[in-house]
């Protein structure tokens, strides 16, 4: 329709101001006048449409329209289904979405059901009869500790989100309790689903745009919360690496400082854009204000993003419903081989059946299960997999998985703060000395470590290779000195533990050794070892130099030869040790020698010192 003063307003038709603009009111038989003749609208309703609108009286909305919802066979209404769902007072209560092709009496058992009823091949899962659905205080408390301790010795964690990972950026869910994508949803009468088709900027880009452009906005405008950065922050520590499975559209795990070649994006996402024909499979990046301005009719004015090539509409690089098969799946392909890549490097490694892979799933829900699919599936690739399902409103676990999973029935931002703080105060670092069967390596790690994890952890050093099997083995030291083997995915425990001083160092260090049945290789230094390891050995050999230096001299072998005994022999030797601990950060007493001992004792199975060291007990005469 052309501006008011081209209508003819006829019987019943009115002028009426809404929402700050002016609207034309018309009932059936009303007329426009056009260029030529008039023309009879055949409205079947009373419709509205704007008086002023520069694409010609663009309506509002289509309810609006003047013609009633068109009735697909065989397909539940809009407003059959909303009727439907208000016989359950549930606001949580989610429908799969093929839930408007089945009978309305499937539907309605459904819904007055809770869920319970359904149709035999319904998509969704019946959360009732999983695990963990109804969690009491307690027992969300021991599920946060054990989440914190299964994060804390992850080989790898995979992240998988959905939109409640948002909520506590402020961005509102699709469904659920938080649902709240666009206000203008309602004003225009249209679903989420609805009007996340790729149909709209064909039918309609300026309604299609105005949702998008708004989505857009706010993505852009909103800061991730702390939440991202504390996940970033345990995937950095894992020794096999972390990646990010997400059906958000938002960037938010790229934006928040993880690398995009660590981030899926399995729905695309609004930053890129792509052709809506299309002509072509390129995306490029959205720029970063589209220069649209939002109408009262909930509708953009303003030139909308065009194909660089073809010049039609541009729309997001987001995957919408109703098949839409003009989505360029370019980049996500190139994310997808990526993703893929790292996960076939996990499975094809020879220790797989250890890996401690830990499933973070954070806010999925039941309607497009695409993240929980996932994560499940990875589980069943890696026995020692761990899940952990954070999600206040579908906690549930499927019965197979129960015992290596555990959920948190908690919101985003609540659930990893709560991890971050139990992660925090229960990480002790300790010192292992790792020898093999050639070469060493010293590394930190979190008390609780697997002999395994400690491994890969050694895969991350400089130059390191190991050479091991699942079938090696490992062998400490307990308090009693008895040797202790075990397999590589036990842990060391507290008892084998010796608090050492390193020379030069201030502080003691909780410190074990372990022998392994397996090869380090180092191209850094001959005699394989990391670096740590080389720096120790090297301040064990600069300590037993500068003793040997003063056993050999004149006044201490004239003075040891006048010793009657060997507590005398032994007396003089302290007196020449002391004499040197100071200048490597020692005690100049028996506790510093003490320390001494440790400190050689834990590196002298290495050539270089074992030679030094029978050095040292010729020259004063301690054997």
């Amino acid at each position: 329709l052309r501006p008011t003063e081209a209508l003819a307003m006829g019987s019943g038709d009115r002028i009426l101001v809404e929402e700050g603009a002016e609207w034309a009111k018309f009932v059936k038989g009303s007329s426009r006048m056009g260029p030529g003749d008039g023309d009879v609208l055949n409205v079947a309703e009373d419709g509205n449409v704007p008086a002023e609108d520069p694409s010609q009286g663009q309506p509002l909305h289509r309810r609006m329209r003047g013609s009633a919802e068109p009735k697909e066979e065989g397909v539940l209404s809009k407003a059959e289904i909303q009727e439907i769902l208000a016989l359950n007072s549930d606001p949580t209560l989610c429908l799969p979405l093929e839930a408007k092709y089945w009978a309305r009496h499937q539907l309605e058992l459904f819904v007055q059901s809770g869920g319970s009823l359904r149709p035999k091949n319904c998509s969704m899962p019946d959360d009732r009869l999983w695990a963990n659905t109804n969690m009491s205080r307690e027992e969300v408390v021991r599920a946060l500790s054990q989440a914190s301790d299964w994060i804390s010795q992850a080989d790898a964690i995979l992240i998988g989100s959905g939109a409640g990972m948002g909520v506590d950026s402020g961005l509102g869910t699709f469904r659920g309790g938080h649902m709240g994508v666009w206000e203008g949803l309602e004003a225009v009468g249209l679903a989420y689903e609805e009007i996340c088709d790729a149909k709209w900027f064909r039918d309609e880009p300026e309604l299609a745009w105005a949702f998008w452009d708004h989505c857009y906005k706010a993505y852009k405008d909103t800061s991730p919360h702390d939440g991202y950065t504390h996940v970033r922050d345990w995937g950095q520590k894992c020794p096999l690496g972390f990646y990010s499975f997400t059906s958000n559209i938002d960037s938010h795990w790229i934006s928040s400082g993880i690398g995009a070649d660590r981030v899926l994006e399995v729905h695309g996402a609004v930053r890129w854009l792509q052709c809506s024909k299309p002509c072509c499979p390129d995306v490029w990046r959205a720029p970063k204000d589209n220069g649209l301005t939002m109408l009262p009719t909930h509708r953009v004015a303003g030139n909308l993003p065009r194909c660089p090539k073809c010049k039609a509409v541009a729309r997001p690089n987001v995957q919408m419903f109703g098949g839409d098969a003009g989505f360029s799946k370019a980049r996500r392909a190139a994310q997808f081989g990526k993703y893929d890549a790292w996960l076939k490097q996990l499975e094809g490694r020879r220790d797989k059946d250890s890996l401690r892979i830990v499933c973070l799933e954070v806010g999925c829900g039941l309607t497009v299960p695409t993240v929980r699919k996932e994560l499940e599936g990875v589980m069943h690739k890696f026995p020692q997999a761990r899940l952990i399902r954070v999600n206040p409103e579908n906690p549930g676990i499927p019965q197979e998985l129960a015992q290596r999973s555990l959920s948190l029935p908690l919101g985003a931002g609540a659930a990893l703060e709560q991890l971050r703080s139990r992660i925090a105060s229960n990480e002790t670092e300790v010192t292992f000395v790792l020898i093999g069967r050639t070469g060493g390596c010293e590394i930190q790690a979190l008390f609780g470590s697997s002999v395994g994890r400690l491994l890969r952890l050694a895969l991350r050093e400089e130059g390191l290779a190991v050479d091991s099997s699942p079938e090696s083995r490992a062998e400490y030291q307990d308090l009693n000195g008895q040797r202790v083997r075990i397999a590589l995915d036990s842990s060391i425990p507290a008892s084998a533990f010796r608090a050492i001083k390193r020379p030069a160092c201030s502080e003691k260090q909780l410190t074990v050794v372990v022998n392994l049945e397996v090869d380090f290789q180092c191209s850094r230094h001959p005699e394989n070892l990391n670096e740590l390891l080389h720096r120790r050995v090297e301040e064990a050999g600069r300590l037993l130099d500068d003793v040997n230096a003063l056993f050999a001299r004149d006044d201490y072998q004239a003075a040891v030869l006048k010793c009657m005994d060997k507590r005398g022999v032994m007396c003089a030797a302290r007196d020449v040790q002391c004499k040197v601990l100071p200048a490597f950060g020692l005690e100049g007493n028996e506790k510093g020698i003490a320390g001494m001992t440790h400190c050689i004792g834990i590196v002298q199975c290495f050539s270089q010192l074992q030679a030094k060291v029978l050095q040292s007990m010729e020259l004063s005469f301690v054997s």
